[in-house]
């Protein structure tokens, strides 16, 4: 609960920020691909996160060289469970799941060649507070949305570059909390994004 306030106020200060700076706004719908890395160990089970998809939408608020960035994305990534062997001797089991998280990244970009040409590059980093929509269950292993943390945060930077009304940018997030309830293991993730400006 703690957590939850301390958003609430952090995206409320954001916000007051953004509505401060000029009247621009810039609108960037995009869905990518995600790569997480996380290795970690629940009770007989080892869990590894590995590729997903990810959906979502940027606001870019200012003119100049910086400008104001939040947004609220969907991810949905594969986790393959493994289930310790009590014998040498006996067959691994594994599986694969799917969990589904609603990240909401606040960053702050940096735009290194200008605002108005053909082509143009920027940089970003902020914060991304996380949370699990839902964690799809299966039979055999102990492993559900209460074997991961409500919330979870994490340090981004990225960079990208717009074609026109184009966009591509690339993220790489880092872990700061662990993302499983009572076992060690950050979630890092890099997101390849594409989608339009407007």
């Amino acid at each position: 609960m703690k957590q939850l306030r301390y958003l609430t106020v952090t995206l409320l200060a954001l916000l007051f920020v953004s509505v401060s700076l000029t009247a621009q706004v810039r609108i960037n719908p995009k869905v990518g691909v995600n790569v997480s890395a996380v290795d970690a160990k629940l009770k007989d089970i080892r869990a590894e996160a590995r590729v997903g998809w990810n959906a979502g939408l940027d606001l870019r608020f200012g003119e100049g060289a910086l400008y104001f960035t939040p947004g609220v994305h969907y991810f949905n990534y594969t986790a393959r469970l493994i289930k310790d062997l009590d014998d040498p001797n006996d067959v691994e089991f594994k599986d694969e799941t799917t969990i589904q998280n609603l990240k909401v990244p606040v960053n702050i970009g940096l735009r290194l060649t200008g605002e108005g040409g053909l082509l143009q590059l920027h940089a970003k980093g902020g914060v991304t507070p996380s949370y699990v929509l839902s964690v799809k269950e299966k039979a055999g292993f102990a492993f559900d949305k209460d074997s991961l943390k409500d919330w979870t945060f994490g340090a981004n930077v990225g960079l990208g570059v717009d074609v026109l009304f184009l966009t591509v940018d690339l993220n790489y997030e880092i872990g700061l909390s662990d993302y499983f309830e009572g076992a060690e293991g950050k979630n890092n993730m890099l997101t390849l994004s594409a989608g339009i400006k407007f």
